[in-house]
């Protein structure tokens, strides 16, 4: 369920259908206690003109307050120096000369009007200077002030918060619904041994940004022997920086006691750039906790929400999943934990990853993933560290182990055919276990070991969290066994490292083909009658090469999906979702799901949600999001058309042939004409020809012009299908129609079409 937030009046509104879509940069505080009322600075671009705010899950409403936009000193320096410019060339300008000098006058004072500058400063000019903590940066200077209301029903968790306007709807940000007494932080705190620094009780959530070689301090009384767990997110809130080598905001943290000596420092936690500190007080008294940037970086959205106190923690879990269906029995490791193991039995639902945590005293701990598996599963048995002491195990099946120490490895044998196609594969850093995983392979007939490290697959996303690994640390190998006899699968950590925490899921089987779907984006807009476009990209696992037929459920009466396959060969493909002409206000989250033939049964998978998103100028990441959201647009949209498909249902391209095709639609707000083009078309199809305008009537005026029909259009698109594409090839297209209006283009879609590539007629 999402929350549509209300437009707060005297908002001012300049958005248009041709705007660009919002992008959402940071949101400060990133969460809030339940029960309580409070301010929330929204930074990104292209916010102006929002409308409507939604919310992943129960209990949470909010109000649009106000709109401003950051700018630099010389810029609103500027536009002042415009308007006087301006106003003195108007003297004795009349007609058209005069109008446009008024125009510019009108512009400069609207965006004088939503100018957000930091306090005049008392020199004998009275300019604006900029605080040296403060940084001006273009891809968040766009502000937008919303109050949050947040039941005290509210389930705590984390959620996600999307911006709409007319031009679209942003991507999703973290917020979280937290049960802790919320702290924000107070300016000045940069000196550890001020004697004035913020109190903090404890425990408590603390939220605050790091400015430019900022460093924030927070202090806090403790009593001797309690366990105090500093849990710091930073880039949890905030994934990827575009703009920012590593490409997040890399926080370090550290203790002092009263003398100012420090007591305890982190900078990371395992292979997560978030730091977690654990700290056992030896000595009743005030502590101070600060929070900096690795390299002194900062800026607004650099934002961070810290939770301390003697607070539940777990650090791991063992087993790391389980068959499903089965009854399990989970050990918890970890700080302040009310329990230290979880039974019960696994819903026999498929394959998926579910996340474990535990509550005490009203708190809920960090969540761990939990796979839940279709094979067989067995635990590792010791000693197993050698071909001599291997564990004898029966594939397929999926083992559930530890590297135990430094240097341990484990070892497990089993029979092998000449000509079998083994698959091994290790699911740990997946599941956050610090393993960095290396398996090794002996056997009969085999020259040497075979040794493979990390596996970086053509997506990188096996599981639903695996968008935020940049370190593909997990090991894959599919191979043919070249003799019979019996094989050694050995797993260890590349730099020999081990110790509790190091647990895996092994899987060790025949080819198990297999595959997974991410589609992207994770939102958009869609008007009444309007249609939306989507990507889904498939990651064929094993040699899985069958068809995948797109289903989707939770569709509202009267939405329609296009007809969508990813055929054989292909990874990606293209799909419309189209609204009727009457739609609901409340937005729509449909499930998309795969649907294939392996082995002879049919198996469903689902299309994550995603975002594609920069790190660090270069590296792309498909971040997941929560659900997919459909955000609804009161206006229709000014365009409709389709494109006629045959009663065959599929649309034939003969190879090295033109072919026409036929488009009708529907024009609104002075729409008179736009180009047709192909939206991510595959390599070959091109467009030779396209149009669509108005739909001429079969009357004509009285001297002899064509009477054209009110509303109506019409139009065609002529493609050529040319190598690379072979005969056979299936797949479905979208072609929009591109829309000028000045500097802007937007691009309206048609619902996708079915194509076959065909055998040339000539």
């Amino acid at each position: 369920m999402k929350i549509i937030l209300k437009l707060a009046a005297g908002l001012l509104l300049a958005g248009t259908a041709h705007a660009a879509p919002p992008h959402i940069g940071y949101a400060f505080p990133a969460g809030g206690q339940q029960g309580t009322t409070f301010r929330v600075m929204i930074g990104g671009q292209h916010l102006q003109g929002s409308t409507n705010v939604f919310v992943t899950g129960e209990g949470v409403s909010v109000n649009i307050v106000k709109f401003t936009r950051k700018y630099e000193p010389k810029r609103y320096r500027q536009l002042q120096k415009n308007i006087k410019n301006n106003e003195a060339m108007m003297e004795g300008k009349e007609g058209a000369e005069l109008e446009k000098l008024q125009k510019r006058i009108t512009q400069a004072e609207k965006l004088l009007a939503i100018a957000e500058l930091p306090e005049k400063k008392g020199n004998k000019k009275g300019g604006y200077k900029l605080e040296a903590k403060e940084q001006f940066n273009p891809q968040i200077e766009d502000r937008l002030r919303v109050d949050v209301t947040i039941a005290k029903n509210a389930p705590p968790g984390e959620h996600e918060l999307r911006v709409y306007t007319p031009g679209g709807l942003s991507n999703p940000i973290y917020f979280q619904v937290g049960t802790l007494s919320e702290v924000r932080e107070i300016e000045p705190n940069d000196d550890h041994m001020n004697p004035n620094l913020q109190e903090v009780p404890v425990p408590a959530m603390i939220n605050g940004q790091v400015r430019p070689g900022d460093i924030d301090h927070f202090r806090f009384k403790a009593l001797k022997g309690q366990s105090i767990v500093v849990d710091v997110g930073a880039r949890k809130i905030i994934p990827y920086l575009a703009d920012a080598v590593p490409g997040w905001f890399q926080a370090i943290v550290a203790l002092y006691d009263e003398e100012g000596n420090e007591v305890a420092y982190q900078d990371d936690y395992k292979f997560n750039p978030d730091p977690v500190l654990f700290f056992d007080v030896p000595a009743a008294g005030t502590y101070t906790l600060s929070i900096k940037d690795a390299i002194y970086r900062g800026r607004e959205d650099f934002v961070y929400r810290i939770a301390i106190g003697e607070l539940p923690f777990v650090t791991s879990i063992f087993p790391l999943g389980a068959e499903q269906g089965k009854a399990v029995d989970i050990a918890l490791s970890g700080k302040n934990l009310p329990k230290t193991r979880l039974t019960g039995k696994l819903p026999n639902n498929g394959y998926e990853v579910r996340h474990i945590s535990v509550r005490k005293s009203g708190y809920r701990s960090n969540s761990m993933p939990f796979a839940i598996g279709e094979m067989k599963e067995i635990l590792e048995v010791e000693p197993n560290n050698s071909a001599e002491e291997a564990q004898p195990v029966r594939k397929p099946l999926i083992i559930n182990g530890r590297i135990q120490q430094v240097g341990d490895v484990d070892v497990f044998g089993f029979h092998g055919k000449k000509g079998d196609s083994l698959s091994v594969e290790v699911i740990a850093r997946r599941l956050n276990s610090p393993l960095d995983s290396v398996i090794t392979l002996t056997g009969p007939e085999l020259e040497k070991p075979v040794r493979i490290d990390d596996y970086v697959d053509s997506s990188g996303h096996l599981f639903l969290g695996s968008g935020l690994v940049t370190h593909h640390a997990d090991s894959y190998m599919l191979h043919e066994l070249p003799g019979t006899g019996t094989y050694y699968v050995q797993i260890g950590d590349t730099q020999a490292k081990g110790g509790h925490d190091y647990g895996y899921r092994l899987r060790i089987s025949p080819s198990n083909p297999d595959f997974k779907l991410r589609m992207e984006p994770s939102g958009l807009h869609i008007a009444p009658g309007g249609t939306a476009a989507f990507s889904v990209r498939a990651l064929r696992m094993d040699g899985f090469n069958e068809r995948i037929k797109l289903q989707v459920k939770n569709l509202p009466s009267g939405f329609e999906m296009s007809k969508a396959i990813i055929p054989p060969g292909t990874d990606t493909i293209r799909f419309t979702i189209t609204a009727p002409k009457e739609i609901s206000k409340k937005a729509v989250s449909p499930e998309i799901t795969g649907l294939a033939i392996i082995d002879g049964r049919p198996v469903t998978r689902p299309a994550i949600p995603v975002d594609d998103t920069m790190q660090a100028f270069l590296y792309r990441h498909l971040v997941p999001a929560q659900e997919l959201v459909l955000a609804p647009v009161s206006e229709p949209t000014p365009l409709t058309f389709e494109v006629r498909i045959p009663k065959s249902g599929v649309i034939e391209l003969p190879l090295g042939e033109e072919v026409k095709l036929t488009v009708t639609g529907r024009f609104r707000k002075g729409i008179t004409g736009a180009k047709l083009k192909l939206d991510h078309p595959p390599e070959g199809l091109t467009v030779v020809k396209s149009w669509i305008g108005r739909k001429k009537g079969k009357d004509k005026t009285a001297d002899g012009k064509p009477k054209y029909e009110k509303g109506m259009a019409s139009g065609m698109i002529i493609l050529k299908a040319e190598e690379p594409l072979k005969l056979g090839f299936k797949t479905s297209l979208v072609v929009s129609a591109e829309v000028r209006k000045g500097k802007e283009i937007t691009l309206y879609p048609a619902p996708a079409i079915p194509i076959k590539i065909t055998k040339s007629k000539k």
